[in-house]
């Protein structure tokens, strides 16, 4: 989780700037924080900094999950318990946007109705602390939320691709698949004001350009990254037309046979 997805209690390693995770309803100063993320890739406008933000919902997500495999506790992850982060150093790339936790609560399972006491969790989760951050950061970012929600799946895709890639004991990834589901299927989409819930969402993959026999699990809705100085689509995009793809593949091919 601090590896990947830029969570923990010791936060990340280069603080470019920092704020209360409550700061996304707070229209100054998260302008202030897509700005600045913003000039660092060289956005275009704020949708891209925008996405990147909202995609840390899904992160959190993604970290309750790993915790209900991993420990078999629901982890409360609650915007006034946790501090945004932009981790930039200087030379290295791209930042990072990551949250430092406070305060840890990790609630034990009950002997009785497991399932029930997740899915409530999850239900407040979604409707008390996504929610309304996903539609304040789009609001921020002149976006639709639509496409912040529509890149959860795919992210959730690749983890539990990794998930099962991973050498993790046979009982922690049956967790895992179980509580997706959970999430998946017993969270109804009206709790995230859509027509769908954005974590059902059948993996597709496209074949790694760089290894062949390899492939790479397709994201579920377009990241923007195009949208900044000189951007292209990113190589499994869902906005990518096969035409395109196939003229990457060639490009990638002539340089790798150039060096």
């Amino acid at each position: 989780m601090k590896t990947y997805l830029h969570i923990s209690p010791e936060g990340v390693d280069h603080v470019l700037d920092e704020m209360p995770a409550s700061g996304f309803f707070d229209a100054a100063r998260l302008d202030e924080m897509l700005r600045k993320t913003g000039e660092l890739v060289q956005a275009t406008d704020y949708k891209l900094p925008g996405s990147f933000f909202g995609t840390t919902l899904c992160h959190l997500s993604v970290t309750k999950l790993i915790f209900l495999a991993m420990y078999g506790k629901v982890l409360r992850l609650d915007l006034d318990r946790l501090t945004f982060q932009i981790d930039y150093e200087e030379g290295h790339g791209h930042p990072h946007l990551g949250y430092r936790l406070g305060e840890i609560v990790a609630l034990e399972l009950p002997e009785a109705n497991a399932d029930g006491f997740v899915t409530e969790d999850w239900l407040a989760f979604v409707t008390d602390t996504a929610v309304p951050a996903v539609r304040a950061i789009a609001q921020a970012s002149r976006m639709n939320a639509e496409v912040i929600w529509q890149q959860f799946g795919g992210i959730a895709g690749m983890v539990k691709d990794f998930v099962h890639q991973m050498q993790l004991p046979a009982e922690a990834v049956e967790r895992f698949d179980h509580h997706f589901r959970l999430l998946s299927e017993a969270i109804p989409a009206e709790a995230f004001g859509r027509k769908r819930n954005p974590f059902q969402w059948e993996t597709r993959y496209v074949d790694n350009p760089y290894q062949p026999g390899e492939r790479w699990v397709m994201r579920s809705g377009c990241c923007q990254y195009d949208r900044r100085e000189g951007g292209t689509k990113c190589f499994v995009c869902p906005s990518m037309t096969p035409d395109e793809r196939a003229c990457e593949v060639r490009r990638i091919q002539s340089e790798s046979a150039a060096v």
